[in-house]
């Protein structure tokens, strides 16, 4: 999954795609459970009417870090299994439910779904693509975790696995940019002209050309202090807001999904059940954000 990151003294701790403990809290009253799986799904919130639905059923399983075809139709995310421990990509229909392994992307991590029918996605600290048909997956570069696509579907941002920096590669070429010297889950603008990445507390926005060189200094976006984290950000596709999980406004470490104008201002709470973390949006269309929630027993 994007992985919901920590700082710990004295290194940087990723916490890496695990299932949470599962929790106690009363329900959300606009959440549609379908299947009573006692772990985390994948969700689908509906922003117009404000109802959260149950997608995948899996059991004995988590199901994290979603990401939308460009139909909307699928959705590839990350299924964790817990004994024994491993993880692969798998890809949801959401209108049936039904789940099935993408070839090619086992061991997978952070996938990303692109206009061109590339999957993009992490395994053990290197980036890799595969069809989206599923088929062999081909490294693309070594030391590198979240890529994220450009609209074009011919380059990436990414994490470099070394020193944390945000940066972007033209996979043709192999061109690489510096957007910002440390960074984590990073996301490019729908149409190209921004990445919004996360210092693990706050939101960060950059302009970029299309090449994905920084075009001035990154432009903080949230403002929260002390153990507040705002991670995970997704673009709406308009461009004019951003979606995000976040423990703001309590100090229990609840996350739940917030939404900040790219213009700034305060962020206001989207959705997101009282004592249960809600994490990984993932934004379509204006419509619908895709999440990781829990689904009770």
């Amino acid at each position: 999954m994007r992985k919901l990151a920590f700082i710990a003294v004295p290194v940087l701790l990723l916490g890496c795609s695990r299932e949470p403990a599962a929790p106690l809290a009363p329900l959300s009253p606009d959440v549609v459970f379908v299947v009573p799986t006692g772990g985390y799904d994948i969700y689908v919130y509906d922003v117009r009417t404000g109802t959260a639905t149950q997608v995948t059923t899996l059991a004995g399983t988590g199901e994290f870090n979603p990401s939308f075809s460009t139909d909307g139709r699928s959705i590839v995310h990350d299924v964790v299994h817990s004994d024994p421990y491993f993880q692969d990509l798998y890809i949801t229909d959401v209108a049936t439910g039904v789940s099935r392994p993408l070839a090619g992307g086992e061991g997978g991590n952070d996938s990303d779904w692109s206009a061109t029918g590339l999957i993009a996605f992490d395994r053990l600290g290197s980036l890799y693509v595969v069809p989206a048909s599923g088929g062999t997956s081909s490294l693309v570069r070594a030391n590198g975790n979240d890529p994220q696509w450009n609209p074009e579907g011919n380059g990436l941002v990414f994490v470099d696995a070394t020193d944390n920096s945000v940066r972007t590669i033209e996979l043709r070429s192999g061109t690489e940019h510096v957007v910002a010297p440390f960074g984590v889950n990073p996301a490019w603008s729908i149409d190209g002209t921004r990445i919004v990445y996360s210092d693990i507390f706050n939101l960060f926005v950059v302009d970029v050309n299309y090449a994905g060189a920084p075009l001035g200094a990154p432009r903080q976006l949230t403002f929260d202090v002390g153990a507040v984290f705002n991670q995970q950000p997704t673009w709406a596709n308009d461009g004019r807001s951003i979606v995000f999980h976040s423990n703001r406004g309590n100090e229990v470490f609840d996350w739940d999904l917030w939404q900040v104008a790219t213009s700034g201002g305060e962020p206001t709470r989207l959705t997101g059940t009282v004592g249960v973390g809600d994490y990984d949006p993932a934004y379509y269309q204006r419509k619908y954000v895709a999440f990781a929630g829990f689904t009770p027993p």
